[in-house]
């Protein structure tokens, strides 16, 4: 089946490195103003926290490239023996790359589901791609191995390239390109991804009919 292109942007509030992890609790506080979560109206105070997240996130010149720019062409090592790659040799199938660390609670969080997304999606040319962005390599090769990931991981290196010029802020941060090499959404933050949200998500997007395992 083939797949169509994804035009929306998704973003929920990642997870930040020890030194700049930031709190959800005071993040309107930080930002000028609170919204209490049991509020009756807290669901679009959350939309707007995290609004404000990304207005006080940091030099407003330091843009993440939007929807619909390319991919930029980086090299990629494996976390396996596996020769290097290209993100543009990555490219003719729809992919889902995903940024993670082994200090992420919610990136490990994520993986499990992560693994299963990318079995259900392989008759349908739609690629799980991990790349991690921690120092200790063999820390990362060791929890692929313990958590059974069988999809592609790779190693961006110790200058971050892709990190870097793609602007991830926070962990986990998952991108969905098309075929092409277009970024179709940026999704901020773990998804359950055998759940309705992140299932909706994908069938919107490439075109797909897979249902939740909920």
């Amino acid at each position: 089946m083939g797949t169509r292109r994804l035009t929306a942007v998704v973003q929920m509030p990642g997870a930040l490195p020890e030194k700049g992890r930031f709190d959800n609790g005071r993040l309107g506080q930080r930002c000028g103003n609170r919204y209490p979560v049991r509020s009756p109206h807290w669901r679009a105070g959350l939309l707007v926290a995290v609004a404000l997240l990304a207005a006080c996130g940091g030099d407003p010149g330091n843009v993440q490239p939007s929807v619909g720019a390319q991919l930029p062409q980086v090299a990629l090592t494996s976390l396996r023996a596996e020769a290097p790659t290209t993100t543009a040799a990555l490219r003719g199938d729809a992919l889902i790359i995903n940024f993670w660390a082994t200090w992420c609670g919610p990136c490990r969080r994520e993986m499990p589901s992560l693994e299963r997304l990318s079995r259900r999606l392989a008759p349908h040319r739609v690629r799980v791609i991990g790349v991690t962005v921690d120092q200790d390599l063999n820390l990362a090769r060791e929890f692929v191995r313990a958590h059974g990931l069988t999809f592609p991981n790779y190693v961006d290196g110790h200058e971050k390239t892709l990190q870097s010029a793609l602007r991830v802020r926070a962990l986990p941060e998952t991108l969905l390109v098309n075929a092409d090499g277009a970024i179709a959404a940026r999704i901020a933050g773990a998804r359950d991804w055998d759940g309705a949200e992140g299932i909706r998500l994908l069938e919107r997007g490439f075109g797909l009919r897979l249902g939740s395992t909920d």
